[in-house]
């Protein structure tokens, strides 16, 4: 049993050393296999839990409802061959449409990922799989991969980068069968990449991962440096109705208008984004927010109402800062994931202190259109006020 029991807090302390700049190398070691554990355990306790729950339900529908899909013959041949080598999934082939259904399952649980179109990137790329699961990092593509993708495709500005997981498949999941191997798979891969993808989405830097919507694209950059953070756009506060209707007015505004390059001259260009503004916002600053904009009608039932935009454009992510805002235009963030369906044992020295570790990569890339796709705006909201619309 791993020494940790709150996932969240074996989380924060994996970002934590991985993110310091004087972290050993045993120490980031030590940090990827207690998140690892933790992860696995957790998967593994929850599809037991499905499993004798549902065991004896022959319903494909509410199967299916419950995430326990029914596989195509190449899933299940996969799925088999995986058991009768007793969990080895070396030089085994995944099938494309299991990573499909993994992004599936993100958008479906994460809004801000359902906001990125996700294209295909340069071909099929690189899967290594594990036997270990649930952590994920962004970083340079593999040297090897590297070589190839660039002898096939060439040498572009920007190349893909590997967001690599990891997981272990117990005896107990083998004998479940292909669809609860399949059910496990899955989320051990979605919960390893998907606050990745989010984070990155968000706040990249753009140094082996992708660039994110906080990062000013317009700001002097030495070659290989990060992005930096855009300055704020301002201060929103909520504090009335009328100061929201002209804070608002003065974000739709800025959003609207963007800047184009024409020969040697800059022009002022407009765009019509009536229905495409999105708000992200932290969970804690959501409450904040829709507290200020709720009230009870004549008929005693409680309304939410922001103006020019809807409540369910308010996008909540864990990853964004506290008293921070991104107003986004949709569909102004473009993303690539591609992967290869070839499975490797990820065979390194530092990843087998415990347990032998499969890696997998799922090569992607992504950064806003340009830099007027969001602004970020500094939240200051008091909560101690009561706003009543129309007042």
């Amino acid at each position: 049993m791993n020494k940790f029991f709150n996932k969240e807090e074996v989380k924060n302390e994996f970002k934590d050393i991985m993110n310091a700049e004087d972290t050993t190398a045993d120490q980031q070691v030590e940090a990827i296999m207690n998140y690892a554990d933790t992860i696995t355990e957790a998967a593994t306790k929850q599809v037991k839990e499905e499993y004798e729950e549902l065991r004896n339900v022959t319903d494909n529908n509410i199967l299916m409802a419950r995430g326990i899909h029914m596989l195509t013959g190449e899933e299940t041949k996969f799925y088999n061959e995986v058991k009768k080598s007793g969990g080895d999934f070396n030089e085994q082939i995944l099938p494309e449409t299991v990573i499909e259904r993994v992004f599936d399952d993100l958008e479906v649980d994460r809004p801000l990922l359902k906001l990125i179109k996700f294209k295909p990137g340069i071909g099929r790329t690189k899967i290594i799989t594990a036997k270990r699961t649930g952590f994920a990092v962004w970083g340079k593509l593999h040297k090897d991969l590297e070589g190839q993708l660039d002898a096939i495709f060439g040498v572009s500005d920007r190349s893909l980068n590997a967001l690599t997981a990891y997981f272990i498949i117990s005896n107990d999941i083998l004998d479940m069968g292909p669809r609860w191997m399949d059910r496990f798979l899955r989320i051990c891969l979605k919960e390893a990449i998907a606050e990745q993808w989010e984070a990155k989405i968000i706040a990249g830097t753009g140094v082996g991962q992708p660039v994110g919507l906080m990062k000013d694209l317009g700001a002097a950059r030495v070659d290989g440096s990060p992005y930096e953070d855009k300055k704020s756009a301002g201060t929103l506060t909520f504090k009335d109705a009328q100061t929201m209707v002209t804070e608002f007015t003065g974000v739709i505004k800025a959003l609207s208008k963007y800047e184009l390059k024409v020969g040697e001259e800059t022009e002022t260009r407009y765009r019509n984004i009536n229905g495409k503004v999105k708000l992200i916002v932290n969970p804690e600053n959501y409450a904040d927010i829709v507290g200020r904009v709720t009230t009870q009608n004549a008929n005693g039932v409680f309304v939410s109402n922001l103006p020019f935009i809807s409540q369910d454009s308010i996008i909540v992510s864990t990853e964004m800062p506290v008293n921070k805002l991104i107003a986004y235009v949709d569909g102004q963030y473009e993303a690539s994931a591609s992967f290869n369906n070839r499975i490797y044992v990820y065979d390194e020295t530092f990843a087998m202190r415990r347990a032998r570790l499969y890696a997998i990569d799922l090569l992607g890339d992504g950064q806003p259109v340009d830099n007027y796709a969001a602004q970020v705006y500094d939240l200051a909201i008091d909560n101690g006020t009561t706003v009543v619309p129309g007042e």
